[in-house]
């Protein structure tokens, strides 16, 4: 598997009509009071500041997540396209752990994962089967354009990934708010503006809001600008939680599409019985010592950020 705004333009509309002028030369186009603009400016940015505010509440509670999940992979290798529906299970857990479990009929398919200092995918599908870990993660982030275009979109399944692509991101304090292009100016805040922060070096990534401040876009690039991969979120539903009245467990989005650009490779996971509690969670998942003698790879390869590769 191999297959991943600018400073704001306040537009001022300045009308000259000439007194002689044909009428059908007079311009249709509205006058912006500038000063009334940048007010409304301000506005919508203290909208985007409070959305940036709950999205952190969420993500923090949030740190601790699990779901069953149906998820679907379409991609292109050696051998052609190819389409895989299969069952999942996602566990997130603190300093950027998770695993990513896939199965087909009660069948182990792959196994995704990492602890934050690596990550590591292991191809059960495959004969002879595989295991490959990827060394130096970037806060535990496996976005980076050379690495996706190298290991396919599985890598955007790494843990401190799925917690980007999910929405699931903490905005750091230097995250800038940025107008999105080719918008009228009096449109609604979340459909003016975006949030811009950067989940590891060399990449920044937008992230667009609903009216009601949940994240609904997701959007990964390197720092050159080339798309990387692109999340859209819909149909929010709440996350149980131990101890916590129903309305206040944390909102997620049930169904997440991920578009891998320049492959065109695509991952649609439909979540199931999302937690924030982690009951079914075991250190084993991010113990990649404990997952080679679970799964008995024939044979396991390490790959070095400057691109040493050795094999076990």
């Amino acid at each position: 598997m191999r297959g991943e705004c600018a400073l704001i333009a306040a537009c001022v509309m300045l009308v000259a009509c000439s007194p002689k002028a044909p009428l059908a030369q007079q311009s249709d186009a509205p006058v912006v009071n500038a000063a009334a603009q940048a007010h409304a400016d301000a506005l919508a940015r203290a909208d985007i500041t409070r959305f940036i505010a709950l999205q952190n509440d969420r993500a923090a509670r949030l740190e601790t997540f699990e779901s069953r999940a149906a998820i679907e992979l379409r991609y292109s290798d050696d051998s052609g396209a190819h389409t895989d529906a299969c069952e999942g299970d996602i566990f997130l857990t603190t300093l950027n752990r998770g695993a990513l479990r896939l199965t087909k009929l009660g069948s182990n398919l792959m196994w995704i994962g990492g602890d934050g200092t690596r990550a590591w995918i292991f191809r059960i599908d495959t004969k002879p089967t595989t295991a490959t870990v990827y060394e130096g993660l970037s806060g535990g982030v496996q976005l980076d354009g050379s690495q996706v275009v190298g290991t396919g979109e599985f890598m955007l399944l790494s843990p401190a990934s799925v917690r980007v692509l999910l929405g699931f991101a903490l905005v750091p304090a230097d995250a800038s708010i940025v107008a999105i292009a080719n918008i009228a100016p009096d449109a609604a805040s979340h459909l003016r503006f975006e949030v811009h922060f950067s989940p590891a070096k060399s990449l920044i990534a937008a992230m667009r809001f609903s009216e009601s401040g949940f994240p609904t876009e997701i959007t990964v690039r390197l720092d050159s600008g080339t798309e990387v991969a692109r999340a859209t979120l819909t149909e929010p539903v709440r996350a149980q939680a131990a101890n916590i009245a129903q309305g206040a467990w944390p909102l997620v989005a049930r169904r997440i599409e991920v578009l891998a650009a320049r492959s065109a490779s695509q991952v649609r996971i439909y979540l199931d019985e999302p937690h924030s509690d982690g009951k079914r969670m075991k250190q084993k998942f991010f113990d990649l010592d404990a997952l080679i003698a679970q799964l008995r790879p024939d044979s396991t390869q390490f790959i070095h950020p400057l691109g040493s590769v050795h094999k076990d």
